[in-house]
C-alpha cells in the first residue's frame, strides 16, 4: 500500500492536491499577528479570539429523573482564555516579557499541526475537488466573489452521499459563524492507493481510519 502523508496545504493551494483517494483533516493556525506582538496587552487579546474561534459547540443535554422529572439545557464550552478560565498567573507573566512575546509567537505558529488536534477530519475517492469544494463553499458563506469553476467543481460527485454533501455545507458554515480567517487555515492529506485493492475497499478502508481518528480526537467542527 502506498501512503504520502507529508502533504500540507494552505486554504489557497488545495488545487495542487491530487484526485486521489485519501483522507485530509483542517488545522487552523495559531497567529497572533507580529503587530500584537508588540504590547501584552494585544498579545491577550489576539489569543483569546483564537482560543474562542476553536472552543467546542453548545450541546444540548437533557436529564430524566423519577417521578417523570425532566431537565433540559445547554453546556458551552468556557475556552481557555474566557473571563471564567483566564490564562495562568505564569503565562500572563511571560506576556509582560518582549523577548518571550516573541518566541511564543514563533513557538505557537510552528506547532500547528505537529502539536494539535484537527478541526475537521474527512475522506474522499477525489482529495482535490473535495477541497475545492470546501473552499468554495467557506467564500460562497464569507460572500467573496468567486471565479466560474463549475467544471472544475460539480456540485455533487459520484463518490458523495447527501450526508457528506451537508457535512460540507455545515463544516463551512462554522467556519465562517466562528470569524475564523480562511487564511490561517491549511490541510493535511494523506493519499491511499494499492495495487491490488478495488476502489471500493480502498473507499472502505479509509472510511474506517475517519471515523477512529473521529474517535480519537474529537475534530471540533467534526460531524454534529
Amino acid at each position: 500500500m502506498d501512503l504520502n502523508n507529508d502533504e500540507l496545504f494552505a486554504f489557497e493551494e488545495v488545487s495542487d492536491t491530487n484526485r486521489e483517494p485519501g483522507l485530509y483533516a483542517w488545522y487552523l493556525r495559531i497567529r497572533p499577528g507580529k503587530s500584537n506582538i508588540e504590547s501584552p496587552e494585544d498579545f491577550l487579546k489576539a489569543l483569546k479570539r483564537i482560543t474562542k474561534q476553536i472552543r467546542y459547540p453548545t450541546l444540548p443535554m437533557q436529564l430524566q429523573g423519577h417521578l417523570n422529572m425532566k431537565l433540559k439545557g445547554d453546556l458551552s464550552h468556557i475556552w481557555y482564555g474566557h473571563d471564567e478560565n483566564s490564562f495562568s498567573p505564569q503565562f500572563q507573566e511571560i506576556l509582560n516579557r518582549s523577548e518571550e512575546r516573541e518566541l511564543l509567537g514563533q513557538i505557537l505558529e510552528l506547532t500547528v499541526p505537529l502539536l494539535t488536534g484537527p478541526l475537521y477530519i474527512g475522506v474522499s475517492k477525489n482529495i482535490r475537488q473535495r477541497l475545492q469544494r470546501h473552499t468554495r463553499l467557506i467564500r460562497k458563506y464569507r460572500q467573496e466573489p468567486q471565479e466560474d469553476t463549475t467544471q472544475d467543481l460539480p456540485i455533487e460527485m459520484e463518490d458523495d452521499s447527501e450526508d457528506s454533501l451537508q457535512n460540507d455545507e455545515d463544516f463551512a458554515q462554522r467556519i465562517v459563524g466562528r470569524g475564523i480567517n480562511p487564511n490561517n487555515l491549511v490541510v493535511g492529506v494523506v493519499y491511499v492507493s494499492h495495487p491490488q485493492f478495488s476502489t471500493e475497499r480502498i473507499r472502505k478502508a479509509i472510511e474506517t481510519i475517519e471515523t477512529l481518528l473521529n474517535r480519537i480526537f474529537y475534530p471540533i467542527l467534526g460531524r454534529k
